[in-house]
């Protein structure tokens, strides 16, 4: 089910399309990232929270910049500063590194301290889901051609672009605690993935000329057993979602549309997102270009 169509799209679209391209990018974004996450019960365990995956992309950004003379080295206090939540983040660092995502060293200067590392399989996953956005910002035009693949390829240049995503980091932090309606979604455990899923269907099935909802079937009991997490949470979410306003439920049939509201605002997220990733990235070859 899950393809990458965008360099199909790229053949086939307009470039002065800007729906079709929004189209393709967020087709490719729920396609490359749920990719990422079906059947991987430990994944979505560790980073089921928007908080957590916060968290861990602050440690890998202040460890690359620290690599190049940006900021000190990650420590938990340091990080607990930056986002709060003590208790919670000490927990969680302590599953990261049970589950081989982070290690530890001991700072000389300060026998309470320790510093944080990320491990390669951190590294890889933030590889994975910053090129797939980097792909869908090249689609759209905001980034030029290219960025996608240096941050697959180059663990030199994804280290230069992640020791200048500070930016990108804090701005998704912030949204992400607003009002929005894919904020409202990222609050859930596995809230993004469950707002993929609703967009992804209903922009593969929708037409231009298409009046009124555009209605589609769920799927809520496999979606499910992908992700690791129960039926009742989805159905939960997705009742909870009704209630906001962001979609609509026909019960009868079991088939569900999404609202002009939540089409709107998700759009106008990933292309404010989008153009974040971008922008991190014209900054790295800024600095790598004066290297």
């Amino acid at each position: 089910m899950l393809n990458d169509n965008s360099r199909l799209f790229d053949a086939i679209i307009d470039p002065q399309d800007s729906n079709a391209r929004y189209r393709c990018a967020i087709i490719h974004c729920a396609d490359a990232v749920l990719r990422l996450h079906f059947a991987e019960k430990l994944i979505n365990k560790v980073f089921g929270r928007s908080l957590q995956s916060h968290a861990a992309g602050l440690v890998v950004v202040m460890h690359c910049e620290a690599q190049l003379g940006l900021g000190p080295r990650p420590t938990l206090g340091l990080v607990q500063r930056e986002m709060g939540g003590a208790r919670t983040l000490a927990a969680f660092f302590g599953l990261l590194r049970f589950a081989g995502y982070l290690t530890q060293e001991p700072v000389p200067t300060d026998a309470r301290a320790t510093w944080l590392v990320p491990a390669p399989p951190l590294f890889e996953g933030l590889r994975q889901w910053l090129s797939h956005h980097a792909r869908c910002s090249e689609i759209l035009g905001l980034a030029e051609p290219g960025l996608c693949e240096r941050l697959q390829a180059d663990a030199d240049g994804l280290r230069l672009y992640l020791a200048h995503a500070r930016d990108l980091l804090d701005r998704t932090r912030a949204a992400m605690a607003g009002d929005g309606a894919w904020a409202w979604f990222d609050r859930f455990d596995c809230g993004d993935r469950i707002g993929l899923i609703l967009l992804r269907a209903h922009h593969a099935a929708a037409s231009d000329r298409q009046d009124g909802p555009n209605w589609f079937d769920l799927g809520g009991r496999e979606i499910a057993a992908r992700l690791g997490v129960s039926h009742s949470h989805i159905r939960n979410v997705i009742n909870r979602a009704e209630a906001q306003g962001l979609l609509l439920q026909d019960r009868p049939s079991g088939r569900i549309a999404l609202t002009p509201r939540l089409l709107a605002e998700s759009e106008a997220w990933f292309r404010l997102f989008w153009g974040w990733v971008a922008e991190t990235g014209r900054l790295a070859e800024r600095h790598g270009g004066r290297s």
